[in-house]
């Protein structure tokens, strides 16, 4: 068959297309790393995040659930947006005093991070911040904002 002149052996690929596959893969795997590093800023060993002062945290907090309930009451602010400002205040507070997330957690969250306190105020304003009807005043949900703030240790 190799006398044969209309046989042609089979061409071998050329190597500029293995190292095309390699820088491939290399790029695809530089990729995923980058996409999966960690994205916060390690503390030195010994340091520990310094967490704002809970009074004045609690003080700032208790003015703006006031202002907040003063604005409803005037009518400068819808009262179901009242009720989701006093959720968020509530929710800020927390994630100042904590450093956690607090925000964009949901009430089982809440719970597994041992804030009891918290889930059950936000779950007390709940009703009021989603439903389209109003369900209970805007002072109701300033107290219980004003309660969770409080009893804050």
């Amino acid at each position: 068959m190799a006398d044969d002149p209309t046989f042609y052996a089979p061409l071998q690929y050329q190597s500029l297309w293995m190292w095309l596959g390699i820088v491939l893969i290399v790029v695809v795997a530089g990729w995923y790393a980058w996409l999966f590093r960690p994205q916060r800023k390690r503390l030195p060993a010994g340091t520990e995040a310094k967490l704002p002062d809970v009074e004045t945290l609690r003080s700032h907090c208790l003015a703006a659930i006031e202002t907040t309930a003063r604005d409803a009451d005037a009518g400068r602010v819808p009262e179901r947006e009242a009720h989701q400002r006093l959720s968020f205040l509530v929710r800020e507070f927390a994630g100042a005093a904590t450093g956690l997330p607090v925000t964009s957690m949901t009430l089982d969250e809440l719970r597994r991070e041992g804030l009891d306190g918290l889930a059950e105020g936000i779950a007390g304003i709940y009703p009021s911040e989603f439903s389209a009807a109003n369900i209970m005043p805007v002072q109701n949900s300033a107290e219980i904002a004003r309660r969770v703030v409080q009893s804050w240790n």
